[in-house]
C-alpha cells in the first residue's frame, strides 16, 4: 500500500532530529501558500493535559455546529490520528498527496518530521474550510513549529519538568519556553498556580499587553469519581465527564472557560452535551473490568494516576510499566515502590525504551519483577488474582501492543 511507504518516508524524517526554530516551518508554509493565515485557531502549550484539553474544546465547538480541526501529538496507533476534522482522522490519500507534492521541497530544505506534519495539518484544514483549529504544540512553545499561528486565544496547561535537555533545567526556563505562544493582545488562559510559574506567565502577559485568565484549582471540586465517570463542580456549575481521571476536571475547566470567553453564545447545556460525546484514549481508559491503560510517564502523571485508582478502589493498584530511558528519576522510582501493591517492568525493542540491560543495571529497579516479553507481561497481569485495580502505563510507544492485546479499536472518527 502506498500509505505504508509514505509513512515510512515521513518517519525517517525523524532522523533529522528536532529542530527548534521557525525558519524551516515558515519556508514550507510559504511554499504551501501560507494556509495557517486562513483559519482561526486556539493554541495550547504546557506539559500535561494538552491533548485532553484540546480535544474537549474541539468536541464542544463541534457540538455547537462548528467545523473544527484538531491537531495533536503523538499518535497512539495511526499517524492519521494527529490531524482530524470533527473527530474524523485525515485520510490516507490526503497524507499521500501532500507528501508527494512537497517531498522534493522537504529534501532540499531538510524539513523535519514535525515540520512536515504541521504543514500537512494546516494545508488540510484550509482545504476543508474549517471554522476553527485547535492546535497543540509539539514541544515547548516559543520555537515549536506550530508557533507561526496568530490564534484567537492561547492556553498554558499545567507545567512540569519534561524534556529538560531541550527546554531548560528550571521550571522558570521551561515556563518561559511555553509562554512563547502568548501573542500581543490575545487573551490567554492557564491553570498554573505555582508562584514561580505564575510570575513568568505574568511577565509575558504584561510584555504582550494581554490578560491571563487564571483558573483557581481550589474552585474545582470532584463530586463523584467512578471507573468511567467523573462528576465535578467549578464555581457554581456542575459537569459530568464520561471518563475517569481526576486531572480531567482541570482539563475540562480550562476548555470550558476558554469557550465561555470566546464563544459567548454557547450554553451550558451545549457544553455538557459536548462533554457527553467526548472520548480521549490512553487516559484512565478502561480496557476490561478493573484493568486500565494510561500514558502517564512522568512522576506527576504517575502520582495522580495511582492516587485516582486508590480513591476509586480504596486499594493500591498493581502496575505494569514500560518507560523511556530518560524518565527514570528518583521521584518516579519512589512512586514505583510506594504507590503500587505490586509492579512489573517490561520492555519493547526500541532505542528509547529502558531495555533489559538498562533494567538489570539499575540497582533501584532490581526489586521489581521483570517480564521481558510485553504480551507475556499483559497475560500475567490479566490472569493474576488481585482484588484491586490493575493499570498498564508508561511510554506512548506501547499503545499499539495494548490495543492489540485487548482487541480494542478506538478510531471510528469518534474523537
Amino acid at each position: 500500500m502506498m500509505i505504508d511507504s509514505t509513512l515510512e518516508y515521513l518517519y525517517q524524517l525523524h532522523n533529522r532530529g528536532i529542530k527548534l526554530g521557525l525558519e524551516n516551518i515558515n519556508k514550507i508554509l510559504h511554499e504551501c501558500n501560507n494556509p495557517h493565515n486562513e483559519f482561526k485557531s486556539i493554541h495550547l502549550a504546557g506539559t500535561n493535559g494538552k491533548g485532553s484539553t484540546a480535544s474537549i474544546i474541539a468536541k464542544i465547538l463541534q457540538n455547537s455546529g462548528k467545523k473544527v480541526g484538531l491537531y495533536t501529538s503523538p499518535h497512539l496507533i495511526n499517524f492519521n490520528e494527529r490531524i482530524r476534522i470533527n473527530g474524523a482522522p485525515i485520510s490516507n490519500n490526503d497524507i499521500i498527496s501532500f507528501t508527494k507534492t512537497y517531498k522534493d521541497f522537504f529534501e532540499k530544505n531538510s524539513i523535519t518530521f514535525f515540520e512536515a506534519t504541521t504543514a500537512m495539518a494546516f494545508d488540510y484544514f484550509r482545504k476543508n474550510k474549517i471554522d476553527i483549529a485547535i492546535i497543540e504544540t509539539g514541544l515547548g512553545g516559543r520555537l515549536d513549529s506550530t508557533n507561526v499561528l496568530l490564534p484567537i486565544h492561547t492556553i498554558i496547561t499545567e507545567i512540569d519538568f519534561d524534556h529538560t535537555h531541550l527546554l531548560g533545567e528550571t521550571v522558570e526556563e521551561i515556563t518561559s519556553e511555553k509562554c512563547g505562544i502568548i501573542k500581543k493582545a490575545i487573551p490567554n488562559t492557564t491553570i498554573n498556580t505555582k508562584k514561580e510559574i505564575v510570575e513568568v506567565i505574568d511577565r509575558f502577559s504584561i510584555n504582550q499587553k494581554t490578560k491571563t485568565n487564571y483558573i483557581n484549582k481550589d474552585h474545582i471540586n470532584t463530586l463523584e469519581h467512578k471507573t468511567n465517570t467523573l462528576h465535578f463542580q467549578y464555581n457554581d456549575s456542575k459537569y459530568i465527564l464520561p471518563q475517569a481521571g481526576s486531572f480531567q476536571a482541570e482539563n475540562a475547566v480550562l476548555a470550558i472557560e476558554t469557550i465561555k470567553n470566546e464563544f459567548k453564545d454557547i450554553t451550558n447545556i451545549q457544553i455538557q452535551d459536548g462533554l457527553n460525546r467526548w472520548f480521549w484514549p490512553g487516559r484512565m481508559q478502561q480496557m476490561e473490568e478493573d484493568i486500565f491503560y494510561d500514558v502517564a510517564h512522568n512522576s506527576s502523571g504517575v502520582k495522580i494516576l495511582t492516587s485516582d485508582l486508590y480513591n476509586i478502589y480504596n486499594q493500591k493498584p498493581m502496575g505494569l510499566v514500560v518507560i523511556k530511558n530518560d524518565k527514570i528519576r528518583s521521584e518516579i522510582i519512589s512512586l514505583f515502590k510506594n504507590a503500587f501493591e505490586d509492579l512489573i517492568i517490561s520492555t519493547i525493542p526500541s532505542k528509547d525504551i529502558l531495555s533489559k540491560e538498562d533494567i538489570k543495571a539499575q540497582k533501584s529497579l532490581k526489586n521489581f519483577q521483570f517480564i521481558q516479553d510485553l504480551n507475556d507481561a499483559f497475560s500475567f497481569l490479566k490472569d493474576k488474582r488481585f482484588g484491586g485495580p490493575k493499570v498498564i502505563f508508561g511510554s506512548h510507544y506501547i499503545a499499539k501492543y495494548v490495543y492489540k492485546f485487548f482487541d480494542f479499536s478506538f478510531d471510528k472518527g469518534n474523537i
